[in-house]
């Protein structure tokens, strides 16, 4: 079990190697079946979505508790498995002693696993009956009628009471035998089953307790109950091995509650988890153990690792063992809640789960672990209030709404139908029907083929499952075995049946070659490599096209009862029901929401239907700059509306709705002055004097002059190469891509005639800079061309630390070989300015050449559209999904504004202009001063009465994150970006996940980093293009410095969210564009340049950006 080099602990110090182990690990073993048993794991789920595995310590000692216990060895598998693939760790398990042969014992030596032994697998039926002769004065004592006590109990041994009613049988430990016929346990037994069990009294209340307290023993003739006795477990060796492990740095796991079940509850937990962790501790105080909880289902939940108070060790190694490992058992119990959804009934987890369906908006995809946080929220919630009157009747409303889907054999979220026209329905129906006939082709070979393995393992799981509930005092059905016994019919006859295929196919080939249909020179062998291929790849097909099959049939009814005008109308009753039922709960949950959960404003899924006052004030402030963190000379604000999120996670509204045009857009410009950009920004230069030479302003600088000289000394560097190859009569190379993204830039271009074109460019660059000195002047323009190192501060590694920890080993993805871009240039300087950039939702990572020409999408409309009167926009198509999940054009989208980090709902073609007019153009700019965004919350275009309502009104939202990392994923333009991107999107998440700041393309959770692909941005031959749009002082430690810090030996981290917040959406502070980014180079960009707004390799990346709060710019 333990390995064979310990692991040193946290102080540096080795612990001992094991002179023998008792259970041995062996990595490469554990490694193959891991692999191997994955692959039936992908078979047999559709998702397994891991969270919170940034949580699991990479290093050290870790005792996992895994509850609730659904899946037999299934969650064993799943457990290990994301261990090994989010963590890269090995975990050994304990596994029951009865478990441990044939295939299960085999395969649990493999990786490690340590058996147990457990009291009730040993537990048998005992002769005789037994009761409570004196169950108030003396409860301890148990009596038998016809029993042996001396014979068949055991000193230290246990006591089982039967099951009943679907609850579990009561256990006690056995302290004393005191004659064939009496005995004293431990401890009391409690409970209203155990009490009427052995007493056979009625009047006794749901918590054990008499209510007639003259009666002092059993009712009168009651003869007790059946029992089970079971000896007494030596758990010696168990508990050294687990020690040895974890004190060598090594991983245990172990499900607490002692057993697989099916129920809807977490079980009371056993005491050998507190003993594993306090032993471990009283042994090695120093190994820096710690506990982490983990759930397994649908979603793979890892909780946050806590460390055990050493105040319990003290009491551990004290003689208070008692009371420590109960106090233990409370924190593990309390840490699982926190990731298990316990519902007291089945009936009531249904009604839990459809309310979340109500609650969530029509449309709106939510993510898995969205979806676990919303059940177990709403479980906690129907807790504490479920005597409420309002929940009482909501309750009784959803059952009543779930047995009238049960009635119509519909989904919920299959009500929805009814809102499509007839001719819709019909061709949906008509449509599906046809897909589900083609996909019926692909599905039937292998149906047939695997049809003796589905009958098999049917049949033999069920009759498992009944074997289970007989021998079991906690299950209800027994569904926990039936996947683990499915699995392990399907993988010892599923190879069985592919060999029997194979050799009659080898037998035909070899008779007759299968009538002639097979060449004489293909060997035997041949054939059965190839069958061996053949049939498990049919099945394969089968699982696969099955699925999605099933998926389709079961929509075809609905569709069927829509198309049916007598059962249409009952859908459309239920239609006009559900949405009753989803404006009461939701009223419900943001009532009491607010009251049972402190975070509920910042992760409000649905917005109160409250309108917001437009006179209502708003709270926003500045931080001084001298402050070392956000929130320091202020109070949190107050909680203003939410909006409806794509996630659960509902992000705050802070809006402001003071006269934007008291907040000049220009620093420098006086704020009575018209905010007219059209007139700024065509130029004009009535008033300035005629043509005044302080136009010229931007040369009256050292680094104007030396931007000057930096382009007159390319420009003569290259006539001279020019030259040099004409004299080699040969033709200068010219990267046609390169050509327009230069184009796009900004960035000097060669031609073949230089002495033309170093006579035009010169002109040119003083051409440009009258103008840009004559623009500065006319409309006051706050923001500066910034030099290089001006900009964005640059990292000191003396002041900061190193930008890269060096851990090379988990550093494996690596570009192409053959991925070369152009080093020589420089890259500063070049872009060319935007004022806004706009991000339109496509769901797509790659799109045609110009993203304009994409048809019928909100990309062609906005370059067909009059531009913005703020200045130049930046168009870029993205990858962030659409309302609908698609990558139709024909459905409204979402865009992304920024600097102003803000969202824009509803979008379409016809939108754009209301789009452009009264959303972009009264934004914040990339030159516009810090102040709250006042864009309203929702705007409706002027189109035609007859256009729908909801097709009308664009609505707006704050962007949920601190910052974003913008990716040019588009391959079209050029293949060397679409291999980049995705790389990179795969080491940013890698060094966010263990922050906590990842967010997923569908999380949209406050705070953290999105990460999304866009289109073009010119510049490919500097692949890869990383953008980074960060909020002020987005994380709490722009002015932190790591060196100093680390060199303290302490730590650097991030502040809690609730601080770093800003008091209103004031957007986007900076955008720091980098260029020539490689995967080693993400940890750096990470650590400070999306954490602290510093740049790592300024000369080498730096490409451009902004920064609003200096006023400074890199054009």
């Amino acid at each position: 079990m333990s390995e064979k080099t310990p692991r040193p602990t946290q102080d540096g110090a080795s612990s001992p190697a094991a002179t023998k182990e008792l259970y041995p690990m062996s990595n490469w073993k554990y490694d193959t079946f891991l692999w191997t048993m994955s692959v039936l794991v992908d078979l047999f789920f559709r998702e397994v979505h891991p969270r919170g595995a940034w949580r699991v310590p990479r290093h050290g000692p870790v005792l996992f508790v895994a509850a609730p216990h659904a899946n037999q060895f299934v969650d064993a598998l799943i457990l290990q498995r994301t261990l090994k693939n989010e963590a890269k760790r090995r975990v050994s398990l304990l596994i029951a002693q009865k478990s441990v042969h044939g295939f299960i014992g085999w395969a649990s030596r493999q990786v490690g696993s340590v058996p147990v032994g457990r009291a009730q697998d040993s537990a048998k039926p005992a002769q005789g009956t037994i009761y409570l002769p004196d169950p108030i004065n003396d409860p301890t004592l148990v009596r038998g009628i016809g029993t042996d006590f001396e014979k068949q109990a055991e000193l230290g041994g246990m006591i089982f009471l039967p099951s009943a009613k679907g609850q579990t049988g009561a256990s006690v430990d056995i302290a004393q035998i005191m004659g064939p016929e009496e005995i004293r346990t431990k401890r009391p037994l409690s409970g209203k089953l155990a009490m009427t069990q052995l007493t056979g009294r009625d009047d006794i209340d749901e918590n054990g307790k008499f209510l007639n307290k003259d009666v002092k023993g059993p009712r009168p003739g009651y003869e007790g109950t059946k029992y089970k006795l079971a000896p007494h477990i030596d758990q010696t060796q168990v508990y050294r091995a687990v020690f040895d492990r974890l004190k060598a740095g090594g991983c245990v796991g172990i499900f607490p509650e002692g057993g697989s079940h099916d129920r809807t509850e977490l079980l009371p937990l056993k005491a050998g988890v507190a003993i594993m962790a306090l032993g471990t501790l009283a042994e090695a105080p120093d190994c820096g153990l710690r506990i982490v909880p983990f759930r397994s289902r649908a979603v793979v939940e890892f909780g946050p690792p806590f460390e055990v108070p050493t105040k319990l060790v003290e009491m551990y190694k004290n003689n208070q063992r008692r009371d420590a490992i109960g106090q233990l058992l409370d924190m593990v119990h309390s840490a699982l809640s926190a990731v298990t959804v316990s519902a007291p009934d089945y009936d009531t987890l249904m009604v839990i789960q459809a309310a979340r369906r109500l609650y969530n908006p029509v449309g709106k995809k939510l993510p898995l672990p969205v979806v676990v946080e919303l059940n177990r929220r709403l479980a906690m919630g129907y807790e504490k209030y479920k005597t409420d009157e309002r929940i009482v009747k909501l309750k009784e409303s959803v059952t009543e709404y779930n047995k009238q889907l049960r009635y119509l054999n519909i989904r919920d979220h299959q009500v929805e139908y009814a809102k499509m026209s007839w001719p819709t329905v019909v061709i949906t129906f008509l449509y599906r029907l046809a897909k589900l006939l083609v996909l019926s082709a692909g599905v039937l070979p292998g149906l047939v083929l695997f049809a003796p393995v589905f009958i098999a393992t049917k049949i033999i799981s069920r009759q498992k499952a009944k074997t289970a509930l007989a021998g079991s005092s906690v299950k209800i059905q027994g569904r926990d075995v039936m996947a683990t016994w499915k699995l392990l019919v399907a993988m010892a006859f599923a190879p069985v049946l592919y060999n029997f295929y194979t050799c009659i196919t080898a037998y035909k080939v070899y008779q007759d070659r299968l009538g002639g249909r097979v060449p004489e020179w293909v060997p035997i062998w041949a054939v059965f490599l190839a069958g061996w291929i053949f049939f498990p790849a049919i099945t394969f097909a089968a699982l696969r096209f099955g699925e999605v099959g099933m998926d389709i049939l079961k929509s075809l009814r609905p569709l069927a009862l829509c198309i049916n005008p007598s059962s249409s109308y009952s859908i459309g009753q239920l239609r006009e029901r559900r949405a009753e039922l989803s404006a009461q709960v939701t009223q419900v949950i943001n009532t009491l929401g607010p009251e049972m959960f402190p975070d509920f404003e910042q992760t409000r899924l649905v917005p109160d239907s409250t309108p917001v006052s437009p006179t209502r004030p708003s709270f926003h402030y500045r931080r001084p700059s001298g402050a070392s963190s956000p929130g320091a000379d202020g109070t949190a604000s107050p909680p203003l509306r939410r909006s409806t999120t794509q996630s659960s996670r509902a992000i705050p509204r802070n809006e402001s709705f003071s006269n934007i045009g008291q907040a000049p857009l220009f620093a420098t410009r006086p704020p009575s002055r018209s905010r007219s950009r059209s007139s700024s920004a065509g130029g004009g230069l009535s008033g300035l004097g005629g043509f005044p030479v302080s136009a010229f302003t931007t040369l009256n600088s050292k680094e104007g002059f030396d931007h000057a000289n930096r382009k007159i000394r390319e420009a003569m560097r290259e006539r001279g190469e020019l030259r040099r190859r004409q004299s080699e009569k040969r033709q200068p190379f010219v990267d046609e891509d390169a050509t327009s993204d230069e184009a796009e830039s900004g960035s000097p271009k060669s031609s073949q005639q230089h002495g033309i074109g170093f006579f035009l460019f010169t002109m040119a660059a003083a051409l440009k800079s009258l103008i840009n000195g004559a623009k500065a002047l006319a409309i006051g323009n706050s923001g500066h061309k910034a030099a290089l190192k001006e900009l964005f501060p640059v990292v000191d590694k003396a002041v900061d630390g190193e930008d890269c920890d060096r851990d090379c080993d988990t550093c494996s993805v690596k570009y192409p070989k053959n991925f070369k871009i152009n080093e020589d240039d420089d890259l500063y300087g070049f872009v060319k300015g935007w004022s806004t950039h706009v991000l339109v939702a496509t769901g797509k990572t790659d799109w045609v050449r110009d993203v304009a020409d994409e048809k019928g999408s909100v990309m062609q409309a906005i370059a067909a559209a009059k531009g913005p009167s703020n200045g130049r926009l930046m168009l870029s198509a993205s990858n962030i999904p659409t309302p609908h999940h698609t990558t139709s054009y024909s459905e409204p989208t979402t865009v992304l504004l920024l600097p102003a980090f803000t969202i824009i709902e509803n979008v379409t073609p016809a939108t754009v202009p209301t789009l452009i007019a009264s959303i972009i153009s009264n934004a914040p700019t990339t030159t516009s001063s810090l102040a709250p965004v006042s864009i309203p919350p929702s705007l409706e275009a002027p189109l035609p009465e007859a256009t729908p309502a909801t097709l009308r009104e664009l609505t707006t939202r704050p962007c949920p994150h601190r910052a974003l990392i913008l990716l040019c994923s588009q391959k079209t333009r050029d293949a060397r970006c679409g291999q980049s991107a995705p790389l990179l999107r795969k080491e940013f998440q890698r060094h966010l996940q263990p922050l906590g700041l990842y967010r997923d393309l569908d999380d949209e959770r406050p705070g953290g980093v999105g990460i999304y692909f866009i289109s073009h941005v010119g510049g490919h031959k500097y692949s890869a293009n990383v953008m980074v749009y960060r909020r002020r002082d987005a994380f709490g430690l722009d002015n932190v410095k790591r060196g100093e810090l680390m060199k303290e030996g302490q730590e650097v981290v991030l502040p809690k969210r609730e601080v770093i917040e800003e008091e209103g959406n004031v957007g986007a502070s900076q955008c720091i564009w980098l260029a020539r980014v490689r995967p080693e180079d993400c940890e750096g960009i990470v650590k400070f340049t999306v954490l602290q707004g510093k740049v790592v390799k300024p000369e080498r990346q730096l490409r451009g950006g902004f920064d609003r709060e200096k006023g400074l710019l890199s054009w």
